[in-house]
């Protein structure tokens, strides 16, 4: 054990879960969980409508949002892009490492499953190359499946994942959700230099709520 003090349990029980499940039943099965676990929370959370745009950003401000009560007040960067300073998951990784010292090397066998096209990459517009660890596999989903219980002025909110950074620095963009949303890539790059997780929203006319991971 690498640290003798306190450790949360939960968040040391979850890693542990996951890393048993991988060794089971594959990297597949446990993207499939990350996913399902991410997207059934989000269903949990009432449905939310801002009046403006200018409403629904001060509301992250303000931690008066579903998204910024999950994960954490984000920066507006303009045309619709945020940045996260904090990765939520940050204490989890943190408890873990007190007790083992590093992260299990198999976590790297669910990242990049992670980013492999799928169902529901497609329909939460998240992985596709910014998956960097495998909490995106929870934090993605969570976040546009919150989006999609978002509106504003009567706009359905979609939420697209551009790009992550890891703890250890490396960054990870994701090409297809930059050019579908028209960022800009250098954008997105800088603003990871300073944050976890780069995302941006645009808007619908409705929403499909179902995806089969």
């Amino acid at each position: 054990m690498a640290n003798q003090g306190q450790y949360d349990a939960g968040h040391f029980s979850f890693l542990e879960l996951l890393r048993a499940l991988n060794k089971l039943a594959g990297p597949g099965v446990a993207r499939i969980m990350l996913l399902k676990i991410g997207m059934q929370a989000a269903l949990e959370v009432p449905e939310r409508e801002y009046a403006t745009l200018e409403e629904f950003i001060e509301s992250i401000k303000e931690m008066d949002n579903p998204i910024s009560q999950f994960e954490g007040e984000a920066e507006y960067y303009g045309d619709g892009i945020f940045g996260l300073p904090k990765c939520p998951f940050t204490k989890s990784v943190a408890s873990y490492k007190s007790v083992k010292g590093q992260l299990p090397e198999d976590y790297d066998e669910i990242t990049a499953t992670l980013n492999q096209s799928s169902a529901s990459s497609d329909l939460l517009r998240i992985a596709e190359g910014a998956s960097v660890s495998p909490f995106c596999g929870v934090h993605q989903p969570i976040r546009s499946s919150l989006g999609g219980r978002i509106k504003i002025g009567g706009q359905q909110l979609k939420i697209y994942q551009l790009g992550c950074k890891s703890g250890s620095g490396k960054k990870g963009l994701s090409r297809r959700w930059i050019e579908e949303t028209q960022a800009d890539p250098d954008i997105v790059d800088r603003i990871l230099d300073n944050n976890m997780c780069c995302y941006c929203f645009r808007f619908e006319p409705c929403s499909d709520s179902s995806a089969d991971p």
